[in-house]
């Protein structure tokens, strides 16, 4: 085509666009926005097929289509109309595991993953914060933090440069009733793994100048944690619910931190840090036989058996009627409320019913708390329930961060969720999704190293059955609607409720006291002159 034929071509498209767009303007403006982007796009086409060149994409300009073009120019997708089914879950076969105890007491776990040229281990110990004398509280935690800052053959600055070598991880951490030492390399390092986590475990020094540092990082952030109503919340909750019991602590003060010496910890150390106390589980691309004999030769018999301490803990108190414990921060913008009650143990043979029920009530963004105090009444940002099994019992709680303004209607959202959870059967359809997403993400979970090591470590300190990790899903599934219902009379005592509020006493004391009688703390934990 020459230079001349262009042209011409060129004129004849712009002469019939006009015409297109006259046309146009005596159409309804959905329509005209339809036909000039069809016209457009024909156009194009035309002059594509003339010129022989490729056709560009033409983008309507700004305001030429609406939501209504759109859907009217979309062919009907009738498939849209049903949400996608979600498949039973898969059979889970559990790898195996082999099982058997040191001469010492160690108790050791091992699967062979030759997946990845990887290796995950772990050390389990039967004591927390709950075996910490009354007047050393946070010794657990400090204890198991300060393993890796010094042993008697490395410094802090050693084991780091170990484990940066080797391209690992290596952590020690406390809670409520354990302890865990975790570690992972590449396989081709497993061996050195081994010794450093052997090294730090049976051989820590706790260094003055350590210490010392933890000491003041820790007043330190317990000073920024005293500022967030979320710690404060969290705080009076476990006062109230389990007072003189050691779940009552979730945070030593200044006081009990600058008490905890050297002797302590090594003291602490020597008489928890047992084999005989102890767990290993260990999961990676290894030899059975030469990982027996790396973990006799790194922590067998040069590691001694102790005596293991027996508990005896105080029961948590008894809540009579409804009792609101109010922390006042002045100036607050917003309430953060938190209500429950006493919860179960870990093994509890209604743990499976009672975990669904959660799920339902506020486990999710799809759960009932959310759709409510969020979705439908806009108050918060998001509102979820939480069922924390421990070794001794529990808790059970439900929370929000919700506007000032509107902290008493959030109260009462709250309240008649409870209740409607107690009293009314769930829908098989939040059953349904419960329960596929539990058993769901419980299996997808065990799919990594870290995640099949942390289930075994847990079904072992627990005293699960053996059998714990491959029929969980099976359990799961098997819970009906009205296992749910009888779960949700046991857990939630709605008449005897524990709730405590975070936020300006003087803004909704008041509006509280609606509800229950008040009594008011400030931040620090004291009885507020405002009672």
């Amino acid at each position: 085509m020459n230079f001349k034929n262009s042209i011409s071509l060129f004129a004849l498209t712009l002469l019939v666009g006009q015409s297109s767009l006259l046309a146009l303007t005596m159409a309804s403006p959905v329509q005209a926005a339809t036909k000039m982007t069809k016209a457009k796009t024909d156009n194009a086409v035309k002059a594509s097929k003339a010129t022989g060149a490729p056709s560009a994409p033409v983008i309507p300009a700004a305001g030429e289509l609406s939501v209504e073009t759109i859907k009217a120019s979309m062919p009907l997708e009738v498939w849209r109309k049903d949400a996608p089914k979600v498949p039973a879950p898969r059979p889970f076969v559990m790898p195996r595991v082999q099982t058997y105890t040191m001469g010492n007491g160690l108790t050791v776990q091992m699967v062979e993953d030759h997946r990845f040229p990887f290796l995950t281990m772990a050390l389990g110990f039967h004591s927390g914060s709950t075996s910490v004398p009354g007047d050393l509280i946070g010794l657990g935690s400090m204890t198991a933090t300060l393993l890796t800052e010094g042993t008697t053959t490395r410094s802090s600055k050693e084991i780091a440069n170990e484990i940066d070598f080797i391209g690992g991880s290596l952590a020690a951490n406390s809670d409520f009733d354990f302890t865990t030492v975790s570690g992972s390399a590449l396989s081709d390092y497993g061996d050195r793994l081994i010794k450093l986590m052997s090294d730090v475990v049976l051989n820590p020094n706790f260094p003055q100048d350590e210490l010392a540092l933890q000491k003041t990082n820790l007043i330190q952030e317990l000073t920024m944690m005293r500022s967030n109503p979320d710690f404060l919340v969290g705080e009076r909750f476990s006062k109230v619910l389990f007072g003189a019991h050691p779940y009552s602590i979730v945070a030593p003060n200044e006081t009990s931190i600058n008490r905890i010496s050297q002797k302590d910890l090594i003291d602490y150390h020597a008489r928890t840090y047992i084999p005989n106390n102890a767990i290993m589980v260990v999961v990676g691309d290894f030899n059975t036989d030469k990982m027996k004999e790396k973990l006799s030769q790194n922590f067998g018999s040069q590691w001694k058996q102790g005596k293991v301490d027996t508990l005896s803990l105080p029961a948590p108190p008894t809540q009579e009627g409804r009792k609101i414990y109010l922390v006042d921060r002045p100036g607050s913008v917003q309430t953060s409320i938190k209500v429950g009650n006493v919860g179960v143990q870990r093994k509890d043979p209604d743990y499976f019913p009672l975990m669904v029920m959660n799920q339902i009530l506020g486990g999710a963004a799809n759960a009932r708390l959310f759709m409510n105090i969020r979705e439908q009444k806009g108050y918060t940002y998001g509102a979820y329930s939480r069922m924390s099994a421990r070794q001794e019992k529990g808790s059970f709680s439900a929370e929000a961060n919700v506007r000032t303004e509107v902290t008493g209607p959030s109260l009462q959202e709250f309240i008649y969720e409870l209740d409607r959870m107690r009293n009314t059967r769930v829908s098989d359809v939040e059953l349904n999704s419960a329960k596929n997403f539990l058993a769901g993400s419980f299996q997808l979970g065990l799919e990594t190293q870290s995640g099949l090591v942390q289930r075994l470590l847990e079904a072992k300190l627990y005293n699960l059955p053996d059998d714990y990790l491959a029929t969980y899903a099976d359990k799961v599934m098997a819970v009906k609607v009205d296992d749910v219902r009888t779960a949700a009379r046991r857990l939630i005592d709605a008449n005897n409720l524990v709730i405590t509020a975070v936020g300006d006493a003087k803004k909704i004391k008041g509006e509280l006291e609606m509800f229950a009688p008040v009594t008011v703390f400030d931040t620090q934990g004291k009885l507020s002159n405002s009672n």
